[in-house]
């Protein structure tokens, strides 16, 4: 059985190493027995399609690179719409999912236009970067992710967001982060997200699963559960 991943602005979304998101999610969907096939779609295409997509992916880039995303993907938001009200699973990592709300104010004042599915918008400053070590609290199921954010900007419009920043080792100064949308997840950590947080990579996996029919394998991946848990422990345990 054939999933499709489609696999958005690779060349300008990636920094970070975050396409190692798409290495391990290939690596568990392999092992669950599917056949994987990735699709790239960046600027130079016509035409992005979420037609037949079981996974949608974006990573993190630069933010002149992101705000050329945002003009570019906004020619396709009518169907970006219609696979998350589809259910079709996604996953926005570090400053990519800023397209998703309503806008960026950048650093020199100039507003980006977002895709305004979120009520939320991002006002940068260029003085310093915000970046740091963080832990994340799910507000749906109390889970604890772990993982490090490097943004110049502030995300308003708190209300709307998913997590809770229960613990900062650095100048991040948030404390609330993240999108849901039926199985969309954006959300500001980086490096990569899902190597870090075998439960997220585990949810994305289960949601594929069922929505192709298959039965989800039980798979024990012990690196990647061991290197949450000691991050978590570390995290938690330092002193700020």
């Amino acid at each position: 059985m054939n999933v499709n991943i489609l696999y958005l602005y690779p060349d300008f979304m990636s920094l970070y190493g975050d396409n190692g998101n798409i290495r391990i999610l290939e690596r568990r969907l392999k092992d669950q027995g599917f056949d994987v096939e990735i699709i790239k779609r960046t600027i130079t295409d016509d035409v992005i399609s979420f037609d037949g997509m079981d996974f949608v992916y974006m990573g993190s880039g630069f933010e002149s690179n992101r705000n050329l995303v945002a003009a570019h993907l906004a020619n396709f938001k009518d169907g970006l719409v219609r696979a998350i009200d589809d259910g079709v699973p996604m996953l926005f990592t570090g400053n990519s999912y800023d397209i998703l709300g309503d806008r960026i104010e950048t650093a020199d004042k100039t507003v980006i236009k977002g895709l305004g599915i979120f009520d939320f918008s991002f006002i940068e400053q260029i003085e310093k970067r915000y970046t740091g070590d963080v832990v994340l609290e799910d507000w749906e199921n109390h889970e604890l992710y772990v993982g490090f954010v490097n943004r110049a900007g502030v995300p308003h419009g708190k209300d709307g967001l998913a997590f809770e920043i229960t613990k900062v080792i650095g100048n991040v100064p948030f404390e609330k982060d993240g999108v849901r949308k039926n199985n969309l997840l954006g959300i500001s950590l980086i490096g990569p997200l899902l190597l870090k947080n075998p439960k997220i990579a585990e949810s994305f996996v289960r949601i594929i699963c069922g929505r192709k029919g298959a039965e989800y394998k039980e798979i024990s991946y012990p690196n990647s559960e061991k290197s949450h848990d000691k991050t978590k422990k570390a995290l938690l345990n330092a002193e700020v």
